[in-house]
């Protein structure tokens, strides 16, 4: 490549397949900053950006029967989500819950692309609909932040620059307290000071500087870097996938005159609000977030030079090459049947809850004892009240149990026991059986029965002797 002749200015670098935008040759950091742009796609993500961040900023406000909307209690291994408690007895819910929400996601991705990325990811969520917006408030719009980054330092710049990064601190500690507010009741976290919670108090610092870095810093390199889900897209993409692309068939050759070459004439607009550095005429690549951007920015061109909206578009790249398109395919069907078995397991797994958690124990090493001749085995209930209320519990053997051995002798010594609130307990039951009447080992039922609702867990152990 030729060195510029003194005094011309250098050419501007532009994206291109072989290296990432976001970085100088020399290594150094390649700030992009986003050219405006308004558009039906941009109305449409904006209103869907607002109504997750008030889902986001509100949920720890709500709450149902006196419990947070979602409260995640880890010092008690329990969970409140949208009216039902969870226990750490429960955890194998997560399993079939990431399962189905996991496939679902596969089958979002092969249908539509990342439009996760573009319209509901929270990095997406913060930048684009909140930091950019501080950051043309403050700073100008593209032109005159370019024009003051070329300038020398002065008091207009100063001010702006600190403006700008105590509202993006402001904003980064906002949600970290918000986020907090998951862990720790909002109400609760308003009532304590400072110190209350040392463990609380330095996550939350913790996430302020991480938000904060991302915000100011870091920004489009937390999806190219960071994020995984760009590079799985290679795997789950088709040709038939409804992505973002440049319909090359229309656009070009590309021409600066509008009545020669193809449609696009090249001005490099999409490439000006792409969030990342792309462009996107180069075809589909990792970087793209599905934003749209380029599509609203492409269709207000071609609506000023008369031509059709769509150069830019939404389709499938079997779409733009020959224009037919297939919606559902194989994979699709597998990755769905896959996303119900997760969803449907994890809905009759959490239908058959119950409201305690029953297990019987054995001391270790002592199966049996001999006592007056008669054969005494010792058990020990493990009960643990999954309710959010004190509960009481009888144990008793079961009916059965008292009828196929008459002379077994069973001693409770408690009978009836109250648990608090997630709160769990041992305890102890006796069974003997004479020496003379006993031939082999054979199963026992204890019923155990909240006295409250008039649910019962039959546990079974087995009796054993010499």
């Amino acid at each position: 490549m030729a060195e510029p002749r003194t005094g011309q200015k250098p050419a501007q670098r532009r994206p291109d397949v072989d290296t990432v935008f976001t970085i100088n040759e020399d290594g150094s950091r390649n700030f992009i900053q986003l050219a405006d742009v308004k558009g039906r796609w941009q109305a449409g993500r904006h209103v869907l950006f607002a109504v997750l961040l008030a889902l986001f900023l509100g949920m720890p406000w709500i709450q149902v029967a006196g419990r947070p909307l979602i409260h995640l209690d880890l010092p008690h291994r329990t969970a409140y989500l949208f009216g039902a408690t969870f226990t750490n007895q429960d955890f194998n819910l997560v399993f079939f819950l990431v399962t189905g929400l996991g496939f679902g996601l596969f089958v979002v991705t092969s249908l539509w692309g990342r439009v996760w990325c573009g319209f509901v990811c929270p990095q997406t969520i913060f930048m684009e609909g909140v930091v950019r917006h501080i950051e043309r408030w403050v700073e100008g719009t593209k032109i005159r932040r370019l024009r003051r980054a070329e300038q020398p330092w002065s008091f207009d710049n100063v001010w702006r620059k600190a403006v700008k990064h105590v509202l993006l601190i402001a904003m980064a500690a906002l949600l970290a307290h918000t986020f907090l507010t998951y862990f720790i009741p909002v109400r609760e976290l308003l009532r304590s000071s400072p110190g209350a919670h040392s463990t609380a108090l330095f996550w939350t610092v913790f996430w302020i500087g991480v938000l904060y870095f991302d915000f100011a810093w870091f920004r489009e390199q937390t999806c190219l870097i960071i994020c995984p889900y760009g590079r799985l897209q290679s795997t789950l993409l088709d040709q038939d996938t409804v992505i973002i692309g440049y319909d090359e068939g229309r656009g070009e050759p590309r021409s600066k005159g509008v009545a020669d070459g193809g449609d696009c004439i090249d001005c490099f607009r999409c490439v000006e609000v792409c969030p990342t550095g792309i462009d996107i005429r180069n075809g589909l690549q990792m970087e793209c977030i599905g934003c749209t951007n380029c599509i609203d920015a492409c269709d207000a061109v071609m609506e000023k030079i008369g031509k059709p909206r769509g150069l830019v578009r939404f389709d499938s790249a079997r779409g733009f090459e020959t224009g037919r398109r297939r919606f559902l395919r194989p994979r699709v069907w597998i990755y769905a049947a896959l996303a119900l078995v997760g969803l449907t397991l994890f809905s009759f797994r959490v239908m058959g809850r119950t409201s305690f958690q029953v297990n019987a124990l054995r001391t270790a090493g002592i199966p049996f004892s001999l006592v007056d001749n008669r054969i005494r085995n010792l058990y020990t209930l493990h009960i643990q009240n999954k309710a959010a209320d004190q509960r009481t519990y009888s144990i008793a053997p079961s009916e059965e149990a008292l009828s196929a051995h008459p002379g077994l002798q069973f001693i409770i010594p408690q009978e009836r026991v109250e648990l608090g609130s997630f709160e769990d307990g041992q305890f102890p039951v006796f069974v003997e059986l004479d020496r003379e009447a006993y031939g082999a080992s054979f199963p026992l039922h204890f019923t155990v029965t909240d006295t409250e609702t008039g649910e019962s867990q039959l546990v079974e152990v087995r009796f054993l002797g010499p």
